[in-house]
């Protein structure tokens, strides 16, 4: 459910970690960055980020008939959507960070605003459309299909889930791009546009008071069940999807790219990377054991109440604690070390992760297609039928949708 951030703003040459990464500057000192940072791990998190949302909705499709193993993990796999805010956050806030840290000019604001909006609008109304006309999803009429392509759909309690289901998360995230900006420019002012060491501390506190901000924000959505009945589908019951009820998440990874850029410019420790950076199959090992623990102890809320309370509360530390483990080892130690790293920089997931925005946008609707191809009842499809066409249609739709739109116009807007 989830529509990341797929082009990393960062992109260059350079891979951080231990063994690569530039050499430690006096702190205090500002000198600005000569050379963009790669991080050659992120397109396999994506990849499997997308490929955990497959997996949760073949199985909700199959039913616990028919996939009785896969069940109750698969119940949370839109843990994924929270692997993608996460990353968004690190992503699309390391550049503005950056600048602010070594006092230079942040990216102008049209520019930016392009960059997002060919990133995630051309192939989301690619895939809208296409299953508009195919009559896969109803939109109805324009008065109402337009909220579907502005992204504010989200908003209306009877249409959050409708048109492509897993496109809630764009509208978080075009929220998201646009606080950015705004956000950013408050901690500038907050630093008193001085870079280097105050403007590190201006921008963890910032982290800091975006982090509280979600949990405030959940705080009172549960609190508004005294305001909202409970007749169907309510609007505290979907506000989950809401950017300040997952700004956390983002804030979380904003922190590691903050983190990051500190142990770049000599003004951290860079004994803090290398620690962090040195074990990766403990913060995934014990990512796993959190997503475990969670799936089997916790779960998922009943659908028609919600997230309400601590449940809500705690899904979230939960998912963002699992963001920031698999995302450290990503960011810290030697790139090329290890075989999760490896595994991660494999060419197959690589390519996955290359497309995988557009897996995330055509899966699901081609895999609730499948009971009607093979005349089966909803919640009795065979699950390997299921995952075969959400990653085989899914991969395949996605590969033409990269290749044809959006890599031409990443390579346009680049020459702009």
């Amino acid at each position: 459910m989830q529509g990341p951030e797929y082009a990393p703003p960062d992109m260059g040459k350079r891979s951080v970690g231990a063994s690569t990464a530039p050499a430690p500057r006096v702190a205090g000192a500002v000198t600005p960055a000569t050379t963009a940072t790669y991080f050659p791990c992120f397109e396999g998190l994506r990849a499997l980020a997308a490929s955990l949302v497959v997996v949760h909705h073949a199985v909700a499709l199959a039913g616990p008939s028919r996939a009785p193993t896969f069940v109750t993990p698969a119940a949370v796999m839109d843990l994924g959507v929270a692997i993608f805010f996460v990353l968004s956050g690190f992503l699309i806030y390391r550049p503005f960070a950056r600048a602010h840290i070594d006092g230079t000019p942040t990216t102008p604001l049209g520019t930016y605003l392009r960059r997002r909006i060919v990133r995630i609008v051309p192939a989301y109304w690619l895939a809208l459309s296409v299953f508009w006309a195919l009559g896969v999803i109803d939109l109805g009429p324009w008065s109402r299909a337009w909220r579907f392509y502005t992204f504010v759909h989200i908003y209306d309690a009877q249409l959050i889930f409708e048109g492509i289901v897993q496109a809630w998360s764009l509208g978080t995230e075009m929220a998201f791009y646009l606080l950015v900006p705004v956000w950013a420019a408050v901690v500038a002012r907050f630093a008193g546009r001085r870079p280097g060491a105050a403007a590190l501390s201006a921008e963890l506190v910032g982290v800091a008071v975006l982090i509280a901000a979600g949990y405030f924000s959940r705080a009172a959505f549960s609190a508004s069940d005294r305001i909202w009945s409970e007749p169907d589908v309510t609007m505290r019951a979907v506000s989950f999807t809401w950017l300040p009820n997952n700004i956390d998440l983002f804030a979380l990874g904003m922190g590691v790219a903050v983190v990051s850029l500190g142990v770049e410019r000599g003004l951290l420790r860079r004994s803090l990377a290398e620690g962090a950076g040195r074990w990766p199959a403990l913060w995934w090992g014990g990512a796993l054991a959190l997503f475990a623990w969670y799936a089997y102890r916790v779960g998922p809320p009943p659908f028609r109440v919600g997230h309400v309370g601590f449940t809500w509360q705690q899904r979230q530390l939960v998912f963002g604690a699992i963001g920031v483990a698999l995302l450290v080892p990503a960011v810290f130690g030697d790139q090329g070390a290890g075989l999760i790293r490896r595994t991660l920089r494999w060419p197959p997931v690589v390519a996955v992760g290359m497309v995988s925005y557009g897996l995330y946008l055509w899966h699901n609707d081609w895999m609730k297609e499948v009971p009607g191809w093979l005349d089966t009842p909803p919640g009795a499809t065979n699950l390997a039928m299921l995952l075969a066409v959400g990653f085989g249609a899914g991969l395949a739709c996605a590969a033409v949708s990269y290749f044809a739109l959006e890599r031409p116009l990443q390579r346009w807007q680049k020459r702009r």
